[in-house]
């Protein structure tokens, strides 16, 4: 990678954290509304709902544009379409601070609303753009890498925001404690499109370019869009739920901020494989030092994660311990399989299935640690279904971006059904519905080895 890639990849890595962060904050607004607002798991869900219905609106009004106008990235540039979703994510985040002197839950859906519209942009930019800079070959450790500064936010979100929102006896809704921590946020986003801005950033566009191919007819994209959609709609179902399902009695009985930051450590799980992999696949390296970097990252991970709870809250490292026994399972299949996508991608959403079904088999700390340890093996399905989804499509890839970005509505959806399921019958029940997502997750992996074959005649 040269190293003017190298400095734009870098400056990519801090977008891919920031909307990490924000994102996983959900999972702590979810209980917070619903003990403040007294509302039942169906209504909680509408914070999820309403994010991430965003990015299916706004992908949707993406393509449609790129289908019978231009490609809007191709024509104005990927630079200036990650200022647009920077600008329009500060925007959203800064609406926090007024609308919490209004004190009512469904006027908390509109900033988050618009802070989704931003980071659908800054998704369908950031994305592939990051496969664009260096070798195809290396196209997914670039990748993983940046999900994996992306689960640094994911894994510190819940850990702080638990902190922040549950570990005070004030059951008030005031600016101090909703407002204030967003507004903060906000001046980072605006902060990082000043640094974006005036980087020297490779603007990838061609004005004459005119889309004739229907990437909906190619079949990685038409089935890489179910697998995103059921993918993202599991992980945030799982999250966004996690912190009450370690309260119940029969589970942990956890008050809700120790709860939230064992939250920290599904989202740290993701962390640590996204880095892992990132190392394991980059070519560029020995195998020698793709193990030993893959390890080092593995153990930093955990350092930060047993750190950030204890200085949140009274845990230490004999209260998270039991993940190390899932971490070298995962070690294993990522360096076993680390020369194919497609089969990682399989056999960890089928461990995903086996975890699933021993949670509801067992309670305690059995059914704790087999949920949490499902962060591990999400860590790499978003960026090897999304690689698998766009592999050789050249100019048509932002277009084909857009669509699996529309399937981040997954994150709307699939979490609604699981708080019906609560509602109608308990938490536990819920649970078992990411199986079929992950069951459709595993048949993906192990055909799309095929997709390769069919792909020529597709964009001919």
């Amino acid at each position: 990678m040269s190293k003017n890639y190298k400095t734009s990849f870098y400056t990519l890595t801090i977008l891919f954290f920031l909307w990490g962060f924000t994102t996983v904050l959900n999972d702590i607004l979810v209980p917070y509304f619903k003990s403040k607002f007294n509302l039942g798991d169906t209504a909680s869900m509408l914070v999820q709902t309403t994010f991430f219905g965003a990015y299916g609106i706004g992908a949707f009004a993406y393509y449609i544009y790129s289908k019978y106008k231009t490609d809007l990235l191709n024509k104005i540039g990927y630079k200036n379409g990650i200022l647009i979703g920077l600008l329009l994510s500060a925007i959203g985040t800064a609406l926090f601070f007024p609308i919490s002197y209004i004190n009512n839950y469904y006027v908390y859906l509109l900033p988050l609303f618009v802070i989704g519209i931003g980071f659908t942009i800054l998704q369908i930019a950031c994305n592939p753009y990051v496969t664009l800079l260096g070798e195809q070959k290396s196209a997914s450790s670039r990748l993983n890498l940046s999900q994996g500064i992306n689960s640094l936010g994911t894994t510190l979100a819940p850990i702080i925001g638990a902190f922040l929102l549950f570990n005070s006896e004030d059951s008030s809704v005031t600016a101090t404690d909703i407002g204030i921590p967003f507004l903060i946020l906000s001046s980072i986003f605006l902060l990082t499109f000043v640094f974006v801005k005036f980087q020297n950033l490779p603007d990838y566009k061609n004005d004459a370019f005119i889309n004739k191919v229907d990437v909906l007819t190619i079949p990685q994209v038409k089935l890489g869009m179910i697998a995103i959609f059921l993918y993202v709609g599991a992980e945030v179902a799982i999250g966004s739920k996690l912190l009450e399902y370690l309260t119940l009695e029969n589970i942990m009985g956890f008050d809700k901020d120790i709860a939230g930051a064992y939250v920290g450590i599904y989202w740290g799980g993701a962390m640590i494989g996204r880095l892992s992999s990132a190392f394991l696949l980059n070519q560029e390296l020995t195998l020698n030092k793709r193990v030993i970097y893959s390890a080092l990252s593995t153990i930093a991970t955990v350092v930060i994660i047993t750190f950030a709870i204890q200085i949140t809250t009274k845990l230490n490292f004999y209260d998270i311990y039991p993940i190390l026994f899932f971490i070298p399972i995962q070690f294993m299949g990522l360096f076993i399989f680390r020369d194919s996508n497609q089969m990682t991608l399989g056999t960890f959403s089928g461990l995903n299935v086996i975890l699933l079904l021993t949670a509801f088999i067992f309670k305690g700390e059995i059914a704790m640690w087999s949920i949490i340890a499902i962060g591990l093996f999400n860590s790499i399905m978003w960026s090897n279904i999304f690689t698998i989804s766009i592999e050789n499509l050249k100019e048509n890839t932002s277009k084909a971006s857009s669509l699996l970005i529309i399937m981040i509505t997954g994150g709307a959806i699939f979490p609604l059904f699981m708080g019906i399921v609560s509602d109608k019958y308990n938490l536990e029940y819920a649970y078992l519905l990411p199986i079929i997502a992950y069951f459709y997750i595993f048949i993906f992996g192990i055909k799309s080895k095929s997709f390769k074959h069919k792909l020529s005649k597709q964009t001919e």
